[in-house]
Parts: C-alpha cells; sequence; structure tokens
C-alpha cells in the first residue's frame, strides 16, 4: 500500500526530480534532497509494514464458540482442543478436553467450526488440515482433569492401588473469562459449580494457558469444598475401546499414549466413505505432573496424579500431536518419537 502511494506522489512531482539544464546547481542539490527524502520515508513505512505484517500473524488462538452450544476452544502449533459448556449439559458432556488433529501450525479452529456449522462439512473428515477424531463423551478425554478419592477399607486403610480408589470427572464449565490473549499467548479460566466426589460436591477453577513453541498446555487447578477422603488429582487420557500404546515414567510424571487416529468407529465410517481412507495416522496424547506423582490406569483412563488438599492449586501439563503433522522441520513419525519429545 505504501508503495503505491509513495509512487503516486514521485509522479506528481516528477519534474522535481527530472534533471533541466535551465535550473541551477543549488535548485538539482535541493531537489536531490526533497528525493532522498522521500526514499527515506518510504523505506522506513516499508519496514513498518513488513513488522506489521508479521505482529499478526498468531500462533496461539482462542475463543467462546457460541455457536457450537458454549463450547471454549483454543489451539497452538501442534493441536487444537475445546471443552464443554452449560448448552450442552443436556448432552451430559464432562469437563473433560476434545482434541482436534492438525496438519500444519496453521490456525484451524474458526476454520472448522465454519466448515462444520456453514458449509456442513464434517469436521470428523480430514479433508487435508485435520479432523476432530477423538471422542470424549463422559470421560477426560484428552487431558481433563481426574479426581481420584479413596474407598477405605474396613480397617480403614488402603493399599495404595487403583482400586482402592473411584476416579471422578465432572460436567460442563459454568464460567469463562480470557485472562491473556496474545499472538503467542492465551491464558483463559473455566469455573465449575459442581463437581461431584465420592458424593460431596465440589468447586473447581481450571486456568490453562497455551503458548507457541510449547507442546504442552499448562492448567492450574483449585478445588473448593469438603471431602474426608484421601484425594489425587492430575491429567487423565481416556484410552477408548482398546489399549494401545502407552508410555509412563514414574520420576519425571509423565503418561502418554498412542493410538490409531480412527479408534472412534463413527470417525473411521465417515472418512472411509469420503476418501476410501482405513487411516489417518496416529494420535499422540500425554499428561504430565511436574514433581513425579503416580501414574496409572483405572477405568479406562491413563492418569498422571499427585496428592491433592483441598484449596491448594495443582499443577499438570497435557498436550497432543498427530503422526501427520509438521512444520518443515519438526514432526512425530512414530510414537518414540511422541513419547521422546514429551522429555524435551
Amino acid at each position: 500500500m505504501w508503495t503505491e502511494v509513495f509512487w503516486h506522489i514521485s509522479e506528481d512531482n516528477r519534474s522535481d526530480f527530472e534533471y533541466t539544464g535551465g535550473k541551477n546547481a543549488a535548485e538539482q542539490n535541493k531537489n536531490k534532497a526533497k528525493m532522498r527524502k522521500y526514499l527515506y520515508i518510504l523505506t522506513v513505512l516499508a519496514a513498518l509494514c513488513s513488522c506489521q505484517k508479521e505482529a499478526v500473524q498468531p500462533k496461539v488462538f482462542g475463543r467462546y464458540v457460541p455457536e457450537r452450544k458454549d463450547d471454549f476452544a483454543w489451539e497452538n502449533e501442534y493441536a487444537a482442543f475445546r471443552m464443554y459448556g452449560p448448552a450442552l449439559r443436556p448432552e451430559n458432556p464432562s469437563n473433560g478436553v476434545d482434541l482436534w488433529l492438525k496438519a500444519s501450525p496453521e490456525l484451524i479452529v474458526d476454520s472448522f467450526y465454519y466448515r462444520e456449522h456453514v458449509l456442513g462439512l464434517p469436521y470428523h473428515i480430514n479433508y487435508g488440515k485435520g479432523l476432530d477424531c477423538y471422542k470424549v463423551g463422559h470421560t477426560c478425554g484428552a487431558g481433563g482433569l481426574v479426581v481420584l478419592a479413596s474407598t477405605p477399607h474396613a480397617e480403614g486403610e488402603t493399599d495404595g492401588s487403583a482400586e482402592d480408589f473411584n476416579l471422578f470427572v465432572g460436567g460442563p464449565y459454568d464460567r469463562w473469562e480470557i485472562l491473556e490473549q496474545t499472538s503467542d499467548k492465551l491464558v483463559f479460566r473455566l469455573e465449575y459449580d459442581s463437581l461431584e466426589v465420592n458424593g460431596n460436591i465440589l468447586q473447581e477453577t481450571i486456568i490453562i494457558t497455551a503458548e507457541a513453541g510449547k507442546i504442552l498446555n499448562k492448567a492450574e487447578v483449585v478445588l473448593r469444598g469438603e471431602c474426608k477422603e484421601e484425594l489425587w488429582a492430575g491429567g487423565g487420557i481416556y484410552l477408548h475401546d482398546s489399549v494401545e500404546n502407552v508410555y509412563t515414567c514414574d520420576h519425571c510424571g509423565i503418561a502418554a499414549y498412542a493410538e490409531d487416529a480412527l479408534s472412534d468407529k463413527t470417525a473411521a465410517k465417515m472418512n472411509y466413505e469420503y476418501n476410501g481412507s482405513t487411516s489417518q495416522g496416529r494420535s499422540y496424547l500425554a499428561v504430565v505432573t511436574p514433581h513425579g506423582g503416580w501414574q496409572d490406569i483405572k477405568d479406562n483412563t491413563l492418569f498422571s496424579v499427585q496428592p491433592y488438599q483441598l484449596g491448594d492449586t495443582l499443577t499438570y501439563f497435557f498436550g497432543a500431536c498427530w503422526s501427520e503433522w509438521s512444520d518443515g522441520e519438526q514432526s512425530f513419525p512414530t510414537d518414540q518419537d511422541w513419547f521422546d519429545a514429551i522429555h524435551l
């Protein structure tokens, strides 16, 4: 734009800059100085425009989605996610996390919703940019909060195994708020008024931070209320019908998972009917508690949790990616590539 403006300026002042023998040397030098001034201003404005274009290319994005029953969706370069809101309550959703696989760092959230709800093209089908193929239901999904509460033996003690605990997830959020949003970072808060744990009603606040260049989201959780049982809390991954490749690391708090991206039969059928595909690569997921914690499987849920006291702030991390994702330099073509990346 600025190049065109200054091209017209120079056209309008062409006579000022052309050499004519009738003008003296002083006038010519004055005109040359004016030309240098115009060129300097043009160079500066061009540089500013270039910087501005780079600044408005976000790597992280998120928003409240009223047109899809109060979803809150977000993404960075590696994957897109959403959590469910109050308008979906009649369908018995959870406080879990849904995962959308991405083929590249390109932002997809808005285009996926537009394609689904305006064009009628399901986001469960891969049209080249990625797809929603991870089924959540009433589970923790791809990194949502799980709470384990003890079920004491007759003598009042547990032996520390998963069988001595019940696993709980909640329902949809009640309120949302964006706390910070830039091109490289998103921080938002979701509040839940009712999370039932062993018959006790707790309140949950979760603050999620997504940043450019980071595979894992950060979750900061506070639970309030009363509960006498021993509690552990952290992130979980629902394993669907078949448990495939599970990786855990006790001392580093990692629980990671890889599975067929079309593990959900509905998504598998839709992709086959659209393009005859029986494979869409591998889905990769991970949850991490920063101080080691306890990694195990219960109710088909892989989890990484820590001891928890009501009112405290629990911090854990969760993230995901796809075997078909690449930014031109980085990719995760194998399960082991993904597991290795979580250690970095």
